[in-house]
């Protein structure tokens, strides 16, 4: 804090009326030096206080948790924006190997559709390009129950069940394809039902859990051989209802001779 002169005039003219009504008059420099022992001391207040708040501010950082969060620039810079895992969707392969008998042959992809639940029946509708077509299921989890139902010869529905790691079926030739099968658009229906879904307690209490060759008691074997009965996968649907799991279906055909010859 500073002085101006006419606080300096002031000082004197009030030194001096205490002269005129008779007390002592205080010389100039005496006067100066007064002026600046106030402004130190004033000077020391304003630190000392500056002072006190540095200490107080220093004392409630010190005061935090140790668990508690402090501001960190550089680290909030750095962090992700998101840094939860996400479990990438699980791919189908190129392609469909089948082996039969001394035939051993490889069916590229002809479609593919991706779901993003469970537990309910999905429609996959294609045109097939030959009587060789195969069909694949891929879970996100391995471990789904998956059942894959297309047409026979005879026109009746059949297919495959189990667990999605991952699951096919189809057929390989002309003598086990439908008779309409390059007249017309094909389809093929797909189950898929959470892994831990009740298929075993569904298939005791509505089929018994019918045991199969493989399977001495109520087993996987037997849980998808029973999977394969409208009643049990009606069930079972009611019971588990939709809900979010990831798969992929994907339908594998040989290229007809005239499509090959073109390209």
């Amino acid at each position: 804090m500073t002085y101006s002169t006419s606080d300096l005039e002031r000082l004197l003219n009030e030194r001096g009326e205490a002269r005129a009504g008779g007390g002592p008059t205080a010389h100039l420099d005496i006067i100066i030096r007064r002026g600046r022992r106030i402004r130190r001391t004033r000077r020391a207040m304003v630190a000392g206080g500056a002072l006190a708040v540095a200490v107080v501010a220093a004392g409630l950082v010190n005061a935090l948790p140790a668990g508690a969060p402090r501001l960190d620039r550089s680290a909030v810079a750095q962090s992700p924006a998101d840094s939860a895992q996400i479990k990438p969707a699980a791919k189908l392969p190129g392609s469909f190997h089948v082996v039969m008998g001394n035939k051993n042959f490889s069916l590229p992809l002809l479609h593919s559709e991706r779901f993003t639940t469970t537990g309910a029946v999905r429609t996959v509708t294609f045109t097939p390009a030959s009587y060789y077509t195969g069909y694949m299921v891929v879970c996100d989890d391995p471990r789904a129950w998956v059942v894959i139902q297309g047409k026979l010869k005879g026109g009746e529905a059949g297919g495959t069940s189990g667990r999605c790691a991952p699951l096919g079926g189809g057929h390989h030739d002309k003598s086990s394809a439908p008779a309409d099968w390059l007249k017309r658009p094909q389809s093929v229906k797909v189950w898929v039902f959470p892994a831990d879904a009740p298929v075993r307690e569904v298939a005791q209490a509505v089929a018994g859990c019918p045991l199969t060759r493989k399977s001495k008691e109520c087993d996987d074997e037997a849980a998808a051989h029973a999977l394969m009965r409208p009643e049990v996968r009606e069930r079972l649907s009611s019971e588990v209802g939709e809900r979010p799991g990831g798969w992929t279906v994907g339908v594998y055909d040989r290229p007809s001779p005239a499509s090959s010859a073109g390209s």
